[in-house]
């Protein structure tokens, strides 16, 4: 593993800290070590290192570093006994962290997920540690509703199990996995798990079910109201798409891919007024989407509004969509309805709810 600048500056500042702890010889020896190891001279920072220590055996600082030079070099077995020495010392939940993936790499599974779970304790929320037990408890299925070592969060834990999978498209097991949590920290993010797992399974009843409830745990979750607008949509219970829709863009004006769905989902509940405010507050986010005019259009056409509707058909025309040209030499009254009669999952499920799961995952 290369330096990090992170990793440079902790141990710059532990330069610092330990320049009035340790002895003039091995803070001498340290600082050439440091020196070397900058330059990327793992084997020769090594002897300095051993120095520092002999000088001044509780050097906690050098025996950290002794376990990074070591780790660079590829030996485990030093890299571990250095690392262990540090945790012995200190708590320090990145020094656990690394002891445990050089665990993994030996082969102590067991001493790896032990060293993930106090690093957990140190820090509950620290990321790393947390998906390295959740992986492991996934490919073992030997999770437990208490974790040996006492991590403060299983609901944090199971998340990052559930997400995974859900990432490597194993939707069944991420759903089965979910069951495992606490009943006391069931919560919407899982639940929300649940239901975007229900709809790779194509269990459109369990799926919706499971959004439902996600927002009685917390009605201010965007992404669950999204969900169901498009679930609803293409079942084609157009009137709870746009309920879904609306409380959605209220949470969420900017994003204007929403409010478009609003008003498509007004359009076939027929409720022209909604259609019309959702379809103008789309415009205004994107006022040179030609598609858009004409669905404006069209709207306007419903309600007898046949000069604004002719308004922005020709709008729609002058921007080049096809349809609008077309019907610009004739009469509007027989303008079609909108084209598009779903919204797939994928519209809203790729980058940006993807980072959404993983965030509400990762964050209590």
């Amino acid at each position: 593993m290369r330096i990090t600048t992170t990793l440079l500056l902790l141990l710059l500042f532990c330069c610092v800290s330990g320049l009035f702890a340790q002895s003039n010889e091995a803070w001498r020896s340290y600082e050439k070590a440091l020196s070397e190891y900058k330059a990327d001279n793992h084997d020769t920072a090594i002897p300095y290192l051993n120095k520092a220590i002999k000088a001044s055996p509780d050097f906690t600082e050098a025996y950290h570093m002794l376990a990074v030079c070591y780790d660079e070099r590829g030996d485990v077995k030093k890299a571990i006994s250095n690392y262990e020495r540090v945790v012995s010392k200190k708590d320090d939940e990145k020094a656990l962290y690394n002891l445990g993936l050089l665990y993994l790499s030996d082969n102590q599974r067991d001493k790896g997920l032990e060293a993930f779970q106090k690093s957990v304790n140190l820090v509950p929320d620290y990321k790393k540690p947390l998906r390295q037990i959740a992986l492991l408890e996934a490919a073992n299925g030997t999770a437990s509703d208490a974790h040996p070592s006492g991590v403060k969060s299983d609901r944090n834990v199971r998340l990052y199990a559930v997400v995974n999978l859900y990432e490597q498209g194993q939707y069944q097991k991420a759903i089965d996995e979910s069951h495992k949590i606490r009943q006391s920290d069931v919560n919407a993010k899982v639940f929300y798990m649940r239901g975007i797992c229900h709809e790779k399974l194509d269990d459109v009843d369990a799926a919706i079910d499971a959004h439902y409830k996600a927002i009685s745990f917390d009605n201010t979750y965007m992404d669950a109201y999204t969900r169901l607008g498009t679930l609803h949509f293409n079942q084609k219970e157009y009137d709870k798409a746009y309920q879904n829709f609306s409380r959605a863009v209220e949470l969420s004006k900017d994003d204007y891919d929403l409010v478009q769905f609003a008003g498509m989902s007004a359009y076939r509940a027929e409720r022209y007024n909604d259609a019309l405010v959702s379809l103008n507050d789309y415009l205004e986010l994107q006022p040179h989407d030609a598609e858009a005019h004409y669905w404006v259009a069209a709207t306007y056409s419903k309600t007898g509004n046949e000069a604004r509707a002719r308004q922005h058909l020709h709008t729609s025309a002058d921007l080049g969509y096809g349809k609008a040209k077309e019907k610009v030499a004739g009469t509007f009254t027989e303008i079609e309805q909108i084209k598009k009669s779903t919204i797939t999952a994928e519209s809203r499920m790729s980058k940006k709810e993807l980072k959404a799961a993983r965030k509400r995952g990762k964050t209590e």
